[in-house]
């Protein structure tokens, strides 16, 4: 049979349509599609954190003005996939529709919507909360228990704990999403199929789907990280483990709105390792309520960033979030610190620190979120100086593919290939929660 190709157009059109159709996190995310990225400002740009406003109430109809304070992430667009198939894979597509249902085109697709989801998969790590499934009581359990983080979410009660904290974190009631694995997805559905099916849910269930629970719609995916906790000791929050060294700590939202991290110094580990990724409590340190101003009933949680260096039992850890004060003046006035506050009060010198999970073990992030939680920016790639090529975009995702093919005239071969080129962001800590399960019907 000869040879027969479809304009550059078509290909690239739907490579994004199967692409888009494999996608988990790649749907779930604030996607954006940005032209002026390009290797002259170094594949970064800059989007904008939204902005928080106090009440005011001081009994008169005076204008109580208040300092925006708008932070910025640096998103830095510089992860790169791509897919190629030979002429022989698709040399029998004849028209669009064969195309579509063409098993190699399928199967590429599937490949670069792996790729993004998993990259997209890893910041959901950077979320610091993380609470148990079931009842709240059951939260200690994350730091006592060296085997409950890693159980699966086996019921709609457990995964109703995401929607409280996310709403305890002040997270607007719409655009949630979660993500977990297929086990748990199974367990879920299999505990909805027995002893909670209305009937809005039964046709989500006879398709293999898991319902909307709490306000939260939910997603399997393969594509969930695995943290390895460092060989540091749990600790028990209160009378062993690693401590706080340095003193009083806190920084002003002014400094830090870029960032939304700081640093903190710890001893006591003796030769112990911490990894990015893990999550601990500070003793005394609550976190805060910036909607009611009040304190929650809970210790704040916070994320480690980057692997720390043990240096003779103390560690520098890079966290998130900062350790914000209520109340407390950043030089100006007191609006930006209490507008973004995080704790009740800043921790003090040698305050016990509790990590969650037992020492080397491995943990599967499963998570909930805003749709803003997380920014994807995807860029158009250069026009190739050889070959033929065409782009295509998604209003939806933001992602632009590549479609590019040519020939070697010393071996006959028709390469076809597509390409993008994307990076993300974490815009807002509190705007998404871990989620693990409890043994136990909840």
């Amino acid at each position: 049979m000869a040879n027969q190709f479809l304009n550059a157009q078509e290909y690239a059109n739907v490579m994004l349509l199967l692409l888009k159709n494999q996608l988990v996190f790649g749907r779930l995310v604030d996607g954006q599609f940005k032209n002026q990225v390009t290797d002259e400002n170094g594949l970064k740009i800059s989007v904008k954190r939204p902005p928080r406003f106090l009440d005011k109430k001081d009994g008169t109809a005076t204008l109580a003005a208040q300092d925006i304070l708008t932070g910025s992430a640096m998103v830095e667009v510089d992860q790169y996939s791509k897919v190629h198939i030979s002429v022989g894979d698709i040399e029998y597509v004849a028209s669009f529709n064969s195309l579509m249902q063409n098993a190699t085109m399928r199967s590429a697709a599937s490949t670069l919507a792996h790729s993004i989801d998993k990259f997209l998969a890893n910041q959901t790590k950077k979320f610091p909360s993380w609470v148990m499934g079931g009842d709240p009581a059951y939260n200690d359990v994350l730091y006592a228990n060296a085997t409950n983080p890693t159980m699966l979410i086996r019921s709609p009660g457990q995964a109703m704990a995401a929607h409280t904290r996310l709403m305890d974190q002040g997270v607007p009631n719409e655009s949630l999403s979660g993500v977990v694995p297929f086990e748990d997805g199974q367990a879920i559905r299999g505990s909805m199929l027995s002893d909670f099916t209305p009937s809005l849910n039964v046709p989500a269930l006879q398709k293999v789907r898991i319902p909307i629970i709490s306000e939260i719609d939910w997603y399997a995916s393969q594509q969930l990280p695995v943290i390895t906790t460092g060989t540091r000791a749990p600790g028990d929050g209160s009378s062993s483990g690693a401590q706080i060294d340095g003193g009083t700590l806190q920084v002003n939202y002014r400094d830090v709105k870029d960032t939304m991290q700081m640093t903190i110094h710890i001893d006591g580990l003796s030769t112990g390792t911490v990894k990015a990724g893990e999550v601990f409590t500070i003793q005394n340190v609550y976190a805060w309520d910036w909607r009611a101003q009040q304190v929650l009933p809970y210790l704040q949680q916070f994320t480690v960033l980057e692997d720390g260096v043990n240096a003779a039992g103390d560690m520098d850890l890079t966290i998130t979030p900062p350790i914000i004060v209520q109340g407390s003046t950043d030089g100006v006035n007191t609006d930006g610190n209490t507008a973004f506050a995080t704790v009740n009060a800043a921790p003090v010198n040698d305050a016990y620190v509790q990590f969650a999970g037992a020492a080397s073990t491995n943990i599967r992030v499963k998570s909930a979120f805003h749709k803003r939680a997380i920014s994807l920016v995807s860029a158009r790639l250069h026009t190739p100086f050889t070959g033929v090529s065409s782009f295509a975009t998604d209003p939806d995702t933001g992602i632009s593919v590549r479609y590019w093919r040519g020939s070697d005239i010393a071996t006959g071969a028709h390469v076809h290939r597509w390409d993008c080129i994307y990076g993300a962001e974490v815009m807002d800590p509190f705007l998404g929660t871990r989620i693990a399960g409890q043994n136990v019907d909840a």
